[in-house]
C-alpha cells in the first residue's frame, strides 16, 4: 500500500510536470510558444525537413572525401559562463554577450526554487526585469500550486524528505532585436526528484522544453514578459542531439548538461 508520505511524492511529481510546461508558458505572450515538449507531436515545433536520396555514385568515380556534419552531439558544446554576483540565492552578474545571456538563462532555470514560495518571489525579484512585474507574481503562484498540490500550506518552506533539480542539456539562443541586448533562449531540461529513503527519482522528466526572454538591463540579463519582446519569438526546429538540422538552426549541447 502507498503510504501517505509517497502519495504526496507522486503527486508533487505529476504537479512538476505542471510547473515544466504551464508554467513557462506564463512566462511568454500567450503561451502558444511558452513551452513544448519534444515527444509531442506539436505543430509549432517546425519538423526537421527529410534529406533527399542522393543519387548512387558510378562505379568508376573516386569516393569523395567525407564532409564532417556537425549535430549537437559532436559539435563543440556551450561552455557556460559563471556569475559574477548573488542575489537571494540566484547567481546573477552575467556579461553583456550572447554566451552571457545563455549562462544565465540556464543558471536561472537550474537554481530558481521550485517549492518555497518566500525563496522562489525572492529570486524572482532578482531576475524579472522593471518592465515585468508580472513574472514575480507569476512565478510563486507556480511554486503555490505545487506546494497544495501535495498537499501543503500554500506558503511556506520546502517540505522534508522531497527535493527537486533542473538540468539544461541544450540551448538555443537568438537576438530579438538589432542590438543584440533582448534574446529568446530555448532550453531542453530534465527534471529530477530527490525523495527521502528512496534516492534519486527513477522517472524524472525529460527532454523538457521552454524559452526564456531575456533583455539587458542594469548592468545584467533579466527575464521580461513585454510583449513587444515576446511576440518576436519563433519556434525552432526540433532538437535531436543526432539532427544536423537542429545544430543548422542553433541548438547546441551545454557543457556538462
Amino acid at each position: 500500500m502507498m503510504s501517505d508520505f509517497d502519495a504526496k511524492a507522486r503527486r508533487a511529481r505529476l504537479r512538476l510536470i505542471v510547473i515544466g510546461t504551464v508554467a513557462v508558458a506564463t512566462l511568454t505572450a500567450g503561451g502558444v510558444l511558452g513551452v513544448m515538449t519534444l515527444n509531442a507531436d506539436d505543430s509549432d515545433l517546425k519538423q526537421d525537413a527529410k534529406p533527399t536520396p542522393s543519387a548512387p555514385a558510378s562505379s568508376t568515380s573516386p569516393a569523395p572525401s567525407p564532409i564532417k556534419e556537425f549535430t549537437p552531439a559532436n559539435a563543440p558544446r556551450i561552455p557556460l559562463l559563471k556569475p559574477r554576483s548573488n542575489a537571494e540565492g540566484i547567481g546573477t552578474g552575467f556579461e553583456h554577450s550572447s554566451l552571457g545571456a545563455t549562462s544565465a538563462a540556464i543558471s536561472y532555470w537550474q537554481d530558481l526554487d521550485l517549492l518555497d514560495d518566500v525563496i522562489a518571489r525572492k529570486q524572482w525579484t532578482a531576475i524579472a526585469a522593471k518592465d515585468s512585474p508580472g513574472t514575480i507574481d507569476q512565478g510563486v503562484t507556480e511554486v503555490r500550486k505545487v506546494r497544495e498540490g501535495v498537499g501543503l500550506p500554500p506558503s511556506g518552506g520546502s517540505p522534508d524528505g522531497i527535493a527537486f533539480s533542473t538540468s539544461v542539456k541544450a540551448a538555443l539562443t537568438r537576438s530579438l532585436d538589432a542590438s543584440g541586448d533582448v534574446v529568446n533562449v530555448w532550453l531542453v531540461f530534465d527534471r529530477y526528484a530527490t525523495i527521502r529513503d528512496k534516492g534519486a527519482d527513477d522517472n524524472p522528466l525529460k527532454d523538457e522544453v521552454t524559452n526564456l526572454v531575456l533583455k539587458w538591463e542594469s548592468n545584467d540579463w533579466k527575464v521580461t514578459t513585454d510583449p513587444k519582446y515576446t511576440a518576436l519569438v519563433k519556434a525552432p526546429h526540433s532538437y535531436d542531439p543526432a539532427s544536423k538540422y537542429a545544430w543548422a538552426d542553433g541548438w547546441r549541447a551545454v557543457a556538462d548538461g
